[in-house]
């Protein structure tokens, strides 16, 4: 469901190296060292594949050759044999390093050293000289080719060598930014991103094959810290038919293993507040009050338990990080501190060398503990204690998963996994109610005791199973064809109620016509638990027609179903059919020219909050003042009596409740007509939330790009984007459309007109069309529910949603080879329609997390004007990040951004649409009674940051000299405050149409990008 009409609807939208080391590699080594180029072969979430071909000095294949793998860290050897073709692979393989040796009768051996990445299959074209002919000296890994089959567009990181080289911040989202067409979502959503114009809620996130992300909302994942992670690939376009449920990005990550070689190492991060600038002020904060501390020390540790057999790697991080803010309109100042730590396990298993074991466990469960004091903004004061609550963040997580090569050309795999977080927010006092008086101050402010409004529960958790095989094969070329299910049961105990013993809320306010004080009072108590399922199928054909042209043909098959709070299914969405396709073209046959291109469909399923709310109970009531006005206790702001209810808003009778125990409501009658219901706590019919023949959301998807390598060092690319939405599933208020309907066949409306049926929205695939659906109930004087169909004429003629994304990138990177290296890329791009996506980055003053469920398509007032740049627009994105050693001990490095500015706009009230304006707030693009489009109006500033970082290795003539790197990362040198979001309500909420009732905040800055800070730390690694 929506926003609700009024202030109260806001409660529900704002949720939730070593420097020696790198200096003597090879410059070969280099090449793969730090950020590998994605490909698109069918390969799994941890594991990659070899494959490559055997010929002699004249290029004739070399069959029966035994071609033998040893996993540099885990000791695991593997014994493959070329056939007629001269062909081998492997499958399955453990992400790392790999010596290979090719041995046949006749010929001296061959020699490489590969490193295999995660979803990425390597390719080693080995040529022998015959025993005793003068033989050119063979440069390892000079002849293997990473990325020839390359459709994916993205990038993949080895953290270790990252952080060794850059200064990055320790988050996910810093190392998704380094990839083109990822920008920073609103900072409302948290510290998430944009992949291809897609809203921050379109993304999948993995860890070692378990999806982490949020079912609740799809924004964001889980909250690993970044020592744990070994590599982190970021998909962002062209992924293979194994990659699904994500119309945006994917972000798949490993973490570290043990090896045959024990190692130990501590790590420490010192971030204190004192090494920060301040904040600007923002409308509704005092910058000088805004402060961070980010100090954790991590303990790693692995090695063998049985050597070449069973490994076992470990951390544990103690954390110590507080923030704090002064809200200058609510009038408080907040602290927020953590101290809980984390661990992790990860084993590995070698029953053979083909045959792998492996089981993942970590523990991300804190609590964060939020302090609050009163705040005096003229006097910049900090005053009395006036709450405390707690946020229980995490959940315990695992997964296990086994990897079995039957034969040469034939590998299996399986994985089960559990994941669990958690987001409760509970005050210390739940029984105090909050009270707010927007009779003398506009920005509507909490004067009671109480500063916490509500308590908001919010438990997941995801068990998976899958099954994948992977088969290789000649015929008409080589194919590596992999196929597989994969299986999901999500649940969800969702709640969200007010404070107080009864759960509501009193907000004084004065009618504008009349200049009468009244109380409006809301009452609150939504969800439940929830279910759902998602289950795939896929086949991915990766074929190498040639060998210099290689084709995917894949295809996916997507199903997501969803119960409702009483267990009922309400969605079933099957049979989506995914078309995955793309080539890779050598002109050459060189290994430096390739041109390649994809095509694709994505879907994603509906989140699980679009169940969570059809059960609620939740009203407003209105009270006028008694006679003499209304008497507020100075404490706690409740009135001591009120006078008599009035219809203000609504005129449906008031639900059943107890509402009459709540302080100073004696008088409120249940079932007085003049309540505005939003819900009455009935659960709504499975068979009525959503339209027939409902469809899940639908983007395509086109790449096409190419890249060339100038030498073993410099390679260059440029590559065009482009996604459109196809078909998108959202809920829209039929009330008026149905009442149209019934009046104009003679049929009875009034459970519509008299406040019986409280709520008419419907789940349907938005457009300009007809659509039938089931009423929510029997009309007057029937016993079953009617299914109708509705005209494009009764429903007011929707807008078709429309989000089309554009983007040219071109990318270079210069790889390091123990000197410096560089890399960068230039995006321009264009996000262009009227719909951001499943969440808002715009919906007033905050944005809105109810997935699949926003205000977008409430009605068709809403869409007036809303086609332009959505949110997520940057036309121009500068990226450019490098590293340079000065002597074989100190490197410095930098990270540049340059980024143009979000568009704004403006939103106001709608002057025309009785229904959109019913809403209370500046929620439509008019601004004055006059059309605002989408994207005019208000922007940001451009944003313009530069992060430097310099290593230190200890020489080794020191104690712990070689082992010891300490670091210092500055960043936002220049401390630039760029605006990154206003303030862009036009207008206050329009109490009986007061057209110069303007907001005092319109265009205030929100949210800036982060003030310059330090970080300095150490590792110690043995």
């Amino acid at each position: 469901m929506k926003l609700k009409k009024g202030t109260a609807r806001r409660t529900l939208m704002a949720t939730t190296t070593i420097c020696t080391a790198l200096m003597a590699a090879p410059a070969f080594l280099a090449t793969i060292a730090i950020l590998a180029p994605a490909t698109a072969v069918a390969q799994d979430y941890t594991s990659g594949a070899l494959t490559g071909t055997v010929t002699d000095a004249d290029g004739k294949p070399v069959s029966g050759a035994t071609i033998t793998l040893t996993n540099t860290a885990q000791g695991q050897a593997r014994n493959l044999t070329s056939n007629a073709s001269g062909g081998f692979s492997a499958s399955g393989l453990a992400p790392g390093n790999y010596d290979i040796v090719v041995s046949a009768d006749g010929y001296d051996n061959y020699q490489a050293s590969v490193n295999v990445v995660i979803s990425q299959e390597v390719r080693l074209e080995a040529a022998l000289q015959a025993t005793g002919a003068i033989q050119t000296v063979v440069v390892k890994a000079k002849r293997v080719r990473q990325d020839f089959t390359k459709t994916t567009t993205g990038l993949v990181v080895d953290l270790d060598t990252l952080m060794s080289q850059q200064p990055i911040a320790r988050t996910l989202t810093a190392v998704t930014m380094l990839a083109p067409t990822v920008t920073k979502g609103n900072p409302g959503f948290g510290d998430v991103a944009s992949f291809g114009g897609g809203s921050v809620a379109e993304n999948a996130y993995y860890i070692n094959g378990l999806n982490v992300t949020n079912p609740d909302t799809y924004v964001g994942g889980a909250d690993v810290p970044f020592d744990f992670y070994k590599t982190i690939e970021v998909k962002t376009g062209g992924y293979a038919a194994e990659f699904g449920r994500a119309t945006g990005g994917v972000v798949n990550a490993t973490t570290k293993s043990g090896s045959n070689e024990f190692m130990f190492a501590v790590h420490g991060n010192y971030q204190p507040s004192d090494l920060r600038s301040d904040q600007a002020d923002a409308y509704n904060r005092n910058g000088k009050f805004a402060t961070a501390q980010d100090n954790s020390l991590s303990v790693e540790a692995g090695g063998a338990i049985i050597k070449d057999h069973l490994f076992a790697y470990g951390m544990y991080q103690a954390s110590d990080t507080y923030t704090t803010l002064a809200n200058t309109q609510s009038g408080y100042y907040q602290k927020t501190k953590n101290t809980d730590p984390f661990y992790g396990l990860k084993l590995d298993g070698y029953i053979t060398p083909t045959q792998h074991l492996e089981f993942t466990y970590w523990n991300t469960r804190r609590t964060d503990k939020i302090n609050k004091w009163d705040f005096d903004d003229v006097a910049e004061t900090i005053g009395a204690p006036n709450g405390y609550s707690t946020e229980a963040l995490g959940g315990e997580n695992w997964v296990a998963k086994y990897t079995g090569n039957v034969t040469d050309w034939f590998t299996v795999s399986a994985a089960i996994g559990d994941m669990k977080t958690r987001d409760n927010i509970i005050p210390t006092d739940t029984a105090s109610y909050a009270v707010k008086d927007r009779r003398t101050d506009g920005t509507n402010p909490t004067i009671s005791a109480q500063k916490n409004t509500g308590v908001s529960i919010d438990n997941v958790e995801r068990k998976f199973w899958r099954a994948d095989g992977d088969v290789r094969f000649d015929f008409v070329g080589r194919h590596h064809v992999r196929f597989g299910i994969d299986h999901e049961e999500n649940s969800m105990l969702k709640q969200d109620y007010l404070t107080g013993a009864v759960p509501v809320q009193y907000n004084f306010r004065t009618l504008t016509k009349t200049n009468e004080d009244y109380v409006r009072v809301i009452y609150e108590n939504l969800g439940g638990h929830v279910s759902a399922e998602n289950q795939s199928y896929y086949l991915q054909d990766s074929w190498d027609v040639t060998p210099n042209l290689n084709l995917q043909i894949g295809v996916r098959n997507d199903d997501f179903k969803q119960n409702n709070l009483s267990g009922q299914t309400y969605l079933d969405l099957k049979n989506n059919i995914a078309p995955r396709l793309g080539f890779s073209w050598d002109p050459t046959g060189e290994g430096q020219w390739k041109v390649y291109g994809s095509y694709g469909t994505n879907f994603i399923p509906p989140a699980m909050n679009l169940g969570y709310r059809g059960k609620d109970l939740y009203y407003y009531a209105a009270f006028k003042a008694p006679v003499g006005g209304f008497v507020l206790d100075p404490t706690t702001g409740l009135p001591q009596a009120v006078g008599e209810q009035f219809a203000e808003l609504g005129d449906a009778p008031c639900p059943t409740s107890n509402i009459t125990s709540a302080p100073g409501l004696s008088t409120a009658q249940a079932g007085f007509a003049g309540c505005y219901v939003l819900g009455n706590g009935t659960q709504e019919g499975a068979n009525s939330k959503t339209a027939l023949g409902l469809k899940a959301t639908k983007e395509d998807e086109i790449v096409l790009g190419t890249t060339y390598r100038v030498n073993d060092l410099w390679s260059l690319g440029v590559s065009y984007t482009n996604r459109e939405l196809k078909r998108v599933s959202e809920d829209s208020d039929f009330q008026n459309a149905i009442i149209t309907y019934l009046d104009a066949n003679g049929l009875d409306s009034s459970i519509y007109t008299d406040g019986t049926i409280s709520n008419s929205y419907y789940v349907w695939n938005v457009g300009d069309h007809d659509v039938t659906v089931r009423l929510k109930q029997p009309l007057a004087n029937e016993t079953e529910q009617r299914t109708i169909t509705l005209t494009a004429d009764q429903l007011g003629h929707f807008h078709n949603p429309k989000r089309e994304y554009q983007a040219l990138v071109f990318d270079f990177k210069r790889a390091f080879d123990g000197k410096w290296g560089l890399q960068g890329s230039y995006t321009w791009s264009k996000s262009y329609g009227n719909y951001e996506g499943t969440v808002k980055s715009d919906s007033g003053l905050q944005t809105q997390s109810d997935a699949g469920s926003t205000i977008a398509f409430d009605s068709p007032g809403f869409e007036d004007y809303a086609t332009g740049l959505l949110p997520n627009d940057r036309t121009h994105t500068l990226k450019v990040w490098g590293s340079y050693a000065i002597n074989s001990n100190f490197m410095v490095g930098a990270n540049v951004l340059v980024q143009s500015p979000v568009h704004i706009g403006c939103l106001g009230v709608h002057p025309t649409d009785d229904y959109a304006y019913g809403y209370g707030e500046a929620l439509t693009h008019y601004c004055g009674g006059k059309p605002a489009p989408q994207g005019k109006g208000l922007k940001g500033d451009w944003l313009k940051t530069l992060d430097v970082s310099m290593r230190y290795t200890v020489p080794e003539k020191y104690a712990m000299g070689g082992n010891l790197v300490l670091r210092a990362d500055i960043f936002n040198l220049f401390d630039q405050h760029a605006v990154v979001g206003r303030y862009a309500e036009y207008e206050l909420d329009r109490d009986y149409g007061n057209p110069d009732n303007l907001d005092p905040n319109y265009g205030l800055p929100s949210y800036y990008n982060t003030p310059r800070y330090m970080r300095l730390g150490f590792d110690l690694t043995y």
